[in-house]
C-alpha cells in the first residue's frame, strides 16, 4: 500500500545514516509521545488495511516482547484510534503504538512510499537500516540488533521470505 512521498522525493533506502526525526505523535489515548524510546530502536510505519502490515504485526510484537534491555520498538499506524485498537485486539498484539494522520508528518519526513516500512535506529538517532515491506531476513537482522536471541523465526512460522507492501 503506497503512502505519500515527501522529503523532496528522497527514497527511504537513502535515509541510512541520517538522523531519525524527533517527532511526537499521539498514542492510543491521544497523548503525544516520542516515537523512539530507547537505543537501538525499531520504528514500523503501517496501516490497518494493508495486508503486509497485518502479516508483520505478530512479528513486531514478538520483537517487542523479546527485545533486550534499553531497546525499543514502536508501531506507527496511519489510522484513527478506533481502527488501531480493533486491529491490535484482532491480532492480540500489545505494544507501544503511535497514530499518524493526514498530512502524515513522519511519513513525509521519512519519504515513505509504502507501508509497512521498518526503520532500525541506533546511536545518535541515526537510521541504520530501512526495509520496505516484509523481508524476513531483514527482520531477523533487526531483531538481533534489538537483542532478540536467534532464531527469531521458527520452523512453525508461515512468514514468507518477502512480501511487498
Amino acid at each position: 500500500m503506497s503512502r505519500r512521498e515527501g522529503n523532496g522525493g528522497l527514497k527511504g533506502t537513502e535515509l541510512a545514516g541520517r538522523p531519525f526525526p524527533q517527532v511526537a505523535l499521539p498514542d492510543l489515548d491521544g497523548k503525544r509521545q516520542p516515537i523512539l524510546l530507547g537505543t537501538p530502536s525499531v520504528c514500523v510505519i503501517g496501516h490497518s488495511e494493508c495486508g503486509t502490515t497485518r502479516l508483520a504485526i505478530p512479528y513486531i510484537k514478538r520483537m517487542h516482547d523479546r527485545r533486550g534491555p534499553g531497546a525499543s520498538i514502536v508501531l506507527v499506524l496511519q489510522d484513527d484510534a478506533a481502527a488501531a485498537r480493533a486491529l491490535l485486539a484482532e491480532l492480540r498484539a500489545e505494544m507501544p503504538v503511535r497514530l499518524e494522520a493526514d498530512p502524515y508528518p513522519l511519513a513525509r519526513e521519512m519519504a515513505l512510499s509504502t507501508v509497512p516500512t521498518f526503520f532500525l535506529v541506533g546511536t545518535g538517532r541515526r537510521v541504520e537500516r530501512v526495509s520496505e515491506g516484509f523481508e524476513r531476513a531483514v527482520l531477523e537482522e533487526m531483531a538481533a540488533r534489538l537483542g532478540v536471541m536467534r532464531p527469531f523465526f521458527t520452523a512453525d512460522d508461515a512468514a514468507p521470505a518477502l512480501r511487498p507492501g
